[in-house]
């Protein structure tokens, strides 16, 4: 399966089932990477370097192609753990993440593409985190931010794989749209609610 085909299956877990057989599965024990596209990785932080504390609501609209699905996400980090909830435009729950710097948990559909949730999570990181603490943990790329600071953009020696941008330099303020040139889709992401813990 190639990862524009997988990503497709990824997005419409997201936003387009409404799951009728609740069920949890580890996506993988001691998960040491996410591949964010050819010959590049995430290597996911272990759970001491987990040390964000926040909740935020983020309204997300993804299209991929001629489709477009949209839902709510709810993410909340804290000291040693990251969670993800999605929930559908009438509120009922498409799935939730968690991940503690060691496993890579998903609840859901029990035949849904599960793997999706290393691409959420990769994401929502790429999106988010701070620029020189993801560098540290990219490999075969790296991520940099416009001297405006509302702009990211990973890149592959000179080849740019991902842009990143926003309506401020603070990557949590307004309006983002992620742009994945090489896997093809485009991730809109509005942040209604951002609480600092």
């Amino acid at each position: 399966m190639t990862s524009t085909r997988t990503h497709l299956l990824v997005l419409a877990a997201l936003a387009v089932v409404i799951f009728v057989s609740c069920g949890t599965a580890i996506i993988r024990k001691d998960q040491q990477r996410i591949a964010i596209a050819n010959d590049v990785y995430l290597v996911l932080p272990q759970a001491n370097e987990l040390n964000e504390s926040f909740n935020a609501i983020q309204a997300i609209a993804a299209e991929y192609e001629d489709r477009s699905f949209s839902f709510e996400a709810h993410l909340e980090a804290r000291p040693g753990r990251i969670t993800i909830v999605a929930l559908n435009p009438l509120g009922a729950a498409l799935f939730s993440i968690t991940f503690d710097g060691t496993t890579l948990e998903a609840s859901g559909s029990a035949d849904a593409q599960l793997v999706s949730a290393e691409y959420v999570l990769a994401d929502v990181l790429l999106a988010h985190w701070d620029v020189d603490w993801l560098n540290q943990r990219l490999e075969g790329a790296s991520i940099e931010t416009a001297q405006t600071g509302d702009e990211r953009f990973v890149t592959r020696q000179e080849d740019l794989i991902m842009g990143i941008s926003y309506e401020s330099a603070d990557p949590w303020g307004g309006t983002a749209k992620l742009t994945h040139i090489e896997r093809q889709y485009v991730l809109h992401i509005r942040t209604a609610e951002f609480t600092s813990k």
